[in-house]
Formats: C-alpha cells, structure tokens, sequence
C-alpha cells in the first residue's frame, strides 16, 4: 500500500470513530430517559376506574395512578373520538377525584367529579373538544387547588 492510500485509510478509521463517539453521546440522554421512565413505571401501579363511549362516539378512560411516596393517588383522564388515540384532558392529584364523563343538559361534554371544585364550586369540569374529539385543552385540577 503507499503513504497516500494507507493515509485515507487511517483517515477513514478517524472519521467512523468519531462518528461512533458522536452517536454514543447522542444515544446517552435517550438511554438516561428510558432508565428513568422504567423506574417511574416500577415504583407506581396504575388501574382503570372507569371508562366508557358517549353518544357521538366520544370515547373516554379515567386512570388512577398511586406511587411509593405519595401521598395523595394521581386521576388521568383521557377522551378521545371513538378507536382513536386518546388524549389527556384532566388531571388531578388527590382531590376532587373524577368519576366518570358525561353529557351535559347542551350537549357539552364534562367530567363528574366526587365533590365541587375550588375555583367554580361545580361539581362538573367542563371540556373544550376539537372536532376531531380530542380535548383542545387539558384541565389540571391541582392548579385549581393551588389557588
């Protein structure tokens, strides 16, 4: 081999090296956040209290969450259209605890909570839906206690 090809060898074996320490280094935050999801899903055991479909095929799941440490459970509520993707509408930790999603006397759609809010003194968190049936904005309960 002469000085000039085994040059570009070496130059190549560079470049892959660095690309192989560019790639670890990218890999790393990936691997740190799979890590600390893991031990998240570990430490905390989720169930499905209610769940159901609404008439216009609005689809809904209220999920409680207890983790070591906590003191208070986590609710999740998540709606969606019907054999869609659903998403996050309401959270709350600790109290009011949402029971269940309903129609309201307009049609609106709203979650039914075990007692009344701060904020509004309703027992009912009313929704805001795109027309997709997914929530246009997530209500979080525990700003509401917050005030």
């Amino acid at each position: 081999m002469t000085t000039r090809a085994a040059d570009a060898t070496e130059a190549n074996r560079r470049i892959v090296r660095r690309g192989l320490v560019v790639v670890a280094l990218m890999a790393a935050p990936v691997a740190a956040l799979m890590a600390l999801q893991a031990g998240v899903f570990a430490a905390c055991a989720s169930a499905t209290t209610a769940e159901g479909v609404l008439d216009g095929h609005v689809a809904w799941r209220v999920t409680r969450m207890t983790c070591r440490g906590s003191e208070a459970p986590y609710y999740d509520v998540a709606v969606g259209a019907e054999h869609k993707t659903m998403a996050t509408a309401l959270v709350s930790r600790g109290a009011p605890v949402p029971l269940e999603v309903v129609r309201t006397a307009d049609g609106a759609v709203a979650v039914r909570l075990d007692r009344a809010r701060a904020g509004t003194g309703e027992a009912l968190a009313r929704l805001n839906l795109r027309r997709s049936g997914s929530p246009a904005e997530r209500i979080d309960l525990q700003a509401d206690a917050a005030r």
